[in-house]
């Protein structure tokens, strides 16, 4: 078992190990120097503000669409999941097993299918080339709904939720005093999973985007930027989403240990 485990950080490890040792060098490295270590000169520093200063800081413009859309997506998300999953799981009593399958079977769409018809849609109502065209699509999420539902279906239990409607709490002072404390460690869960999605997201905004100063960095990347600003590019990109797991990783661990001291 240890072993598959080593052979899958290795696998999905080493091209974000070649990204963060080609981020080092400069454009005479690539072809002098070996592609595993860093080059005869190492400045990731000074890569990392040409690449947000040059072409007039349109980097700098990109990167900041992508923490835009993702965060946005993301937050939205988590909100619309934790209320949903729960007026799914402890509200709705005729129809939640319906409900339930329909959202698990929206989660197998692929999502790049429903590009094109987004793009008939956002055009009859002149929203293609906005903001919007790249938000509102990743708005729903089935799998948060999902994820939130099946969670507080095994951790909230309705006792609880009796005994504070009991002390004449209203059902958003339930949901906010009692279900939302226990289900933070899935709401982080959900929000890292949407942001990353989001951030990585390329052809919807491909598709909808006509203005080079509203793409994410993904997109703009592909169009405009090739050898070392592009692997810089990429590695810069990344760090948003490693950032998130990080700091959420403390929630995680700190939600398990106050579940475990109920």
């Amino acid at each position: 078992m240890g072993l598959f485990f080593l052979v899958g950080i290795i696998y999905f490890g080493f091209p974000v190990y070649w990204i963060a040792m080609s981020s080092t060098k400069v454009n005479g490295d690539f072809d002098t120097t070996n592609a595993l270590w860093f080059g005869s000169t190492i400045h990731p520093l000074q890569n990392i503000h040409q690449l947000f200063t040059g072409y007039g800081n349109i980097y700098a413009r990109w990167f900041g669409n992508s923490l835009l859309y993702a965060g946005s997506s993301a937050l939205v998300i988590v909100l619309v999941s934790a209320l949903g999953g729960y007026g799914l799981s402890k509200l709705v009593k005729r129809g939640a097993n319906f409900v339930g399958a329909a959202t698990i079977s929206m989660i197998m769409v692929p999502a790049n299918t429903l590009v094109v018809p987004l793009f008939i849609l956002f055009a009859r109502v002149n929203l293609n080339g906005t903001i919007w065209s790249v938000i509102l699509p990743a708005l729903p999420s089935p799998l948060g709904l999902f994820l939130v539902k099946y969670y507080i279906d095994r951790n909230v239990s309705d006792e609880i939720l009796n005994a504070a409607r009991l002390d004449k709490a209203s059902e958003f002072q339930v949901f906010r005093k009692v279900v939302f404390p226990i289900i933070k460690p899935m709401l982080g869960t959900v929000f890292l999973i949407s942001f990353v999605t989001n951030c990585n997201s390329y052809f919807l905004p491909q598709i909808m985007l006509n203005e080079p100063k509203l793409y994410p960095a993904t997109v703009g990347m592909a169009n405009w930027f090739g050898g070392q600003f592009q692997i810089i590019g990429i590695f810069t990109a990344i760090l948003p989403s490693v950032v998130a797991f990080f700091y959420l990783q403390r929630n995680w661990q700190q939600g398990l240990v106050e579940g475990e001291s109920r």
